[in-house]
């Protein structure tokens, strides 16, 4: 907030940094000595986005609204009475006294007249007449109608006899306003009140009034700073994926020139590459949205970044060798889990908790989808398969890639009647008709399936359309579907949107909107064409061929001609290469992907990780009870197993890291596959000390692969957004979601112990007690090095920030759920240290619901909130209905275990 205090011949200048938010609305404090008088200054008030606002009042004042255009776009202007003020460059007086070379406008009774020197238009809003008002003279200034005066148009839209401007926060998102700082000015007894337009980044209006012989000016916003140096914007570089709208980088070409150092010379700045000079550093931030013009930001503390980042060394270092210092607790937690229990109890137990577990069992369900369609050979499609074509982001890809895809989103499989997916996507294309009457596509809520006429789980495409009237069955459904709010769609409704969806994918196939395989002659970075495209701009013999050859491509399958068929996907295959050499992807890279496409790795191994994981829990469960030799070899057998998986689980990072050419945790089916990658890694490091660890790790294993693999998880691989592209990716995400894993350890293994608390019995306690105490040893341990993760990682977080935009800290939703998870774990990881807290249900129960600050930052941050890290697009994704039975299922257990553990507590005392 800046001060200037005036009496003509003097004057004191103040500026006072200030944090206004509304929980400190009254941050700013000033006191101003000037001619032997002490001004006070205070803020009183702060609206955020502030719209002005007038109610009526008995002792309110003359208002006029006026909206106004004059070259800078639609404004809108509040004027009090007797307080002219300026539209642009025209004086706006409303009020009493005339002045020349103004608009004016007054109040005669409860109508307003106004006059100018300038000849004014009247144009009626509803017929477009025009009427000339002479100048001169006083016009009856009616609300409403549209006055053109020295190119400005203008509409008074309100006007208040007896009003009070006020101000509030609009909570809209298509209007931005300056906020509102009110501040109280005081001297002696004569108090003040100013209202100061601004904001971050805006540099505020003066506004000024005269007291007692001097004028008082204030402003609030951002103060204007001058460099030592001068930087020239050369040239602004935006580039785009090919075919696509979305940026992969952008650029600014600019001169240094610095009249002091002699230093003149270009330099580069993008994305994490920052100008470094004299101490001041220059961000990429955005750009015009002309792309003419680009802004950077500018941060200037050398030495506090020096220092901030000595800190963080320091504290990560302490965190390491806290995990190697034979006096820490995690030390103490280490030596205190025992090797064996060797302890036995009766059969009894083991066979009920047996009975317990295998409940959980389900079996699997084939579905045969009935209609019958000649299926194109399988070795034509793999041909077609390996070919390249361009998705709507502009990565290039196999059709491979492509067709399992779209058959994951039409019938949720990676197969279907035997058929592999570049079968079925070949098959739609070459031969429509008989594809129309296959029920494949998925329907699942049942008075859906009424409205389209179906018995199982898939509709036709030809189910969807009234086959007397020719009309869409579901029109009438979608239109009221998306009329309605998120907050309002029912099941019902839900499913009918996806199914339109899935019936538009098939839509689009049929006519081949999606095979965009055809690159641009004349311009590799284009988008490229599909059977649909218009050729246009394009030579001759390239048009005619790029017009002529999918369309007998899929003919020549549709008759079964096999060479003339290999003959055309060789053609394509070289034109492909002959025109976008520079652009496509290496042929091991495409071989890889449609290697990794088939394996399906992740899926397959939720499926095995859940059968091995709920066997080694029921094994690791009867070996608390009853030690036996046999049974020590067949969980060996199965950890050998689990540890294969991991391999192969390893593999499939590595090869979709090799695909997409960035580290595999960039999007939310990425970052869950790599958080179930360290949760086994996790359960690994310890397997050693405990059986159930493992056995638990590898059961939540399966449940992340398959939270991954459901339907709003999209596994895509996708370009990166420019900011991504950084070796922080790597440094900064590998580390704070790997914590996620050890979390997790720590969360299932609190939960296993409240289930042994829930079953303790006379029988079993001591045998039951000793395996608890180990499982919360190891919970622990997990849990210190979960928060040593997330600490570390949340911090890298902030030296990333600060390297892409100058800028620790920014209390994006993600950033502070991160530190909200950090405080949560920090407390957990000291409650043995507070009285009350000490006991093992306590650290359990604990370990076990803190998870869900995790989840939050993971899951309600990522699809519910908007920010940087947000993955969501459009609505957020329905919460499954499972989540609510686990919480019900946890607070049950939870009871239980206090109940039961507290009644042993109290026995043994």
């Amino acid at each position: 907030i800046d001060l200037v205090i005036s009496d003509g011949n003097d004057s004191v200048y103040n500026s006072e940094p200030t944090y206004m938010s509304i929980l400190t609305p009254e941050d700013y404090k000033a006191s101003v000595a000037f001619n032997s008088n002490k001004y006070h200054f205070k803020s009183v008030k702060y609206i955020p986005n502030a719209q002005e606002i007038i109610e009526e009042a008995e002792n309110g004042a003359p208002y006029i609204i006026l909206v106004a255009s004059h070259g800078a776009g639609r404004q809108t202007n509040y004027f009090k009475y007797n307080e002219p003020g300026y539209i642009g460059h025209s004086l706006i007086n409303f009020g009493d006294t005339p002045k020349d070379h103004a608009l004016n406008i007054k109040l005669n009774q409860d109508s307003l007249l106004f006059i100018t020197r300038d000849t004014i238009f009247k144009i009626s809003m509803m017929g477009g007449a025009t009427d000339t008002l002479l100048p001169g003279k006083w016009h009856p200034f009616e609300l409403k109608s549209l006055y053109e005066v020295n190119e400005m148009s203008l509409v008074a839209s309100l006007f208040y006899k007896n009003g009070v401007l006020d101000y509030q926060t609009y909570s809209g998102n298509d209007f931005q306003f300056n906020d509102a700082v009110v501040v109280e000015a005081r001297l002696d007894d004569d108090i003040r009140k100013f209202v100061l337009r601004g904001g971050k980044g805006i540099e505020g209006n003066w506004e000024t009034f005269a007291a007692e012989g001097v004028s008082i000016s204030m402003r609030y916003g951002a103060k204007k700073l001058e460099l030592p140096f001068s930087v020239k914007l050369l040239d602004f570089q935006l580039e785009r994926y090919p075919g696509s709208s979305s940026p992969s980088s952008y650029a600014s070409e600019i001169q240094l020139i610095d009249k002091d150092k002699n230093v003149d010379m270009p330099y580069r700045i993008y994305m994490n590459h920052v100008l470094n000079y004299r101490g001041y550093r220059f961000f990429q931030s955005s750009y015009d949205k002309d792309e003419l013009g680009t802004i950077l930001s500018v941060n200037h503390d050398y030495w506090g970044t020096f220092f901030t980042y000595i800190g963080y060394f320091l504290m990560s270092l302490g965190m390491l060798l806290a995990l190697f210092y034979k006096h820490t607790r995690f030390a103490k937690l280490g030596k205190s889990i025992t090797k064996k229990s060797g302890l036995k109890a009766k059969a009894a137990a083991a066979t009920l908790v047996f009975l317990i577990l295998s409940s959980t069992l389900t079996a699997q369900h084939t579905h045969k989808t009935s209609g019958d369609v000649k299926a194109v050979e399988k070795e034509q499609a793999e041909k077609f398969g390996k070919l390249l074509v361009q998705s709507h982001d502009g990565r290039i890809k196999p059709i491979n890639t492509l067709a399992s895809e779209l058959l994951r989103k039409i019938a949720w499989k990676t197969e279907f009647m035997g058929q592999t997916p570049e079968q079925v996507l070949l098959g739609m294309m070459s031969n429509p008709y008989e594809w129309q009457l296959i029920p494949m596509i998925k329907i699942k809520h049942l008075e859906l399936k009424n409205v389209l006429g179906i018995e199982g789980k898939y509709a036709s495409y030809l189910d969807f359309i009234d086959m007397k009237t020719g009309n869409y069955k579901l029109g009438n459904f979608v239109s009221l579907a998306y009329s309605k709010k998120p907050s309002e769609q029912g099941t019902f409704d839900k499913d009918v949107i996806k199914a339109d969806e899935r019936m538009n994918i098939c839509y689009m196939l049929y006519r081949g909107d999606f095979l965009n395989i055809l690159p641009n002659p004349t311009d590799p970075y284009a988008k490229w064409f599909n059977p649909t495209s218009k050729f246009h701009g394009l030579p001759p013999e390239d048009s005619a061929m790029m017009v002529q050859i999918i369309p007998n491509y899929l003919e020549a399958i549709r008759n079964g001609k096999k060479e003339l068929a290999n003959d055309l996907v060789a053609g394509i295959d070289n034109f492909q290469k002959h025109y976008a050499e520079e652009i496509i992807p290496l042929e091991s890279k495409v071989g890889m992907e449609i290697m990794y496409n088939k394996m399906n790795i992740f899926n397959n191994l939720s499926k095995f990780y859940l059968l091995i994981g709920l066997l080694l829990i029921i094994l690791a469960f009867i070996e608390i009870f009853r030690n036996s030799k046999a049974l020590r070899i067949a969980i060996k057998v199965f950890i050998v197993l689990v540890t294969i998986g991991f391999i192969y689980q390893t593999a499939g990072l590595a090869m979709r890291w090799y695909i997409a050419g960035h580290a595999p945790w960039s999007d939310g089916y990425e970052s869950m596959i790599y958080i179930a990658w360290v949760t086994l890694l996790a359960g690994l490091v310890f397997s050693k000390q405990s059986n159930m660890t493992i056995a638990a790790t590898t059961f939540l294993t399966s449940i992340i692969l398959m939270v991954a693999h459901l339907s709003w998880m999209d596994p895509e691989i996708t370009p990166l957004v420019p900011v991504l592209k950084s070796y922080w990716l790597t440094i900064h995400v590998s580390v704070i979601t790997a914590s996620y894993g050890f979390l997790a350890l720590s969360a299932l293994l609190g939960f296993m112990n409240l289930i042994l608390m829930a079953l303790k019995s006379k029988k079993n306690h001591l045998t039951v007690d000793l395996k608890i105490s180990d499982l919360t040893a190891i919970s622990e341990r997990a849990l210190i090095i979960g928060l040593y993760m997330l600490t570390i990682g949340t911090f890298l977080g902030g030296i990333w920030a600060n390297e892409s935009w100058g800028r620790y800290w920014g209390w994006d939703p993600k950033e502070t759920w991160a530190l909200v998870s950090v405080l949560i774990y920090a407390f957990i990881a000291h409650m043995n240290s507070i009285p009350g807290l000490k006991d093992k249900f306590s650290f359990n129960f604990a370990s076990l619901i803190s998870y869900g600050s995790i989840l939050m930052t993971y899951f309600g941050v990522n699809y519910y909130l908007s920010g940087l890290h947000s993955y969501a697009s459009g609505d957020p994704v329905p919460i499954p209905s499972f989540v609510y039975y686990t919480i019900a299922v946890v607070l049950v257990i939870s009871v239980w275990a206090y109940v039961n553990n507290k009644r042993f507590a109290k026995e043994h005392a």
